[in-house]
């Protein structure tokens, strides 16, 4: 989702949701395929590759904009 709202010149929401994944990873930094959102808990499979990069691109992506 921060990566269409990137794509829609949204920041706001683009750093919301950036925001979000890194509220809501494990002790040691990795994301999980779901989110408890009750208890804001990562949940399901933890430890996907391709969440991980594109977390990476989303984090370039509001560098560059100066948002981080």
């Amino acid at each position: 989702m921060g990566l269409y709202y990137l794509k829609k010149s949204d920041k706001i929401h683009a750093k919301e949701c950036f925001d979000f994944v890194v509220k809501t990873s494990t002790e040691h930094g990795f994301l999980a395929e779901q989110v408890e959102n009750s208890e804001m808990k990562s949940a399901w499979v933890i430890g996907l590759a391709w969440a991980h990069a594109m977390f990476i691109i989303v984090l370039e992506e509001l560098i560059k904009l100066g948002v981080i």
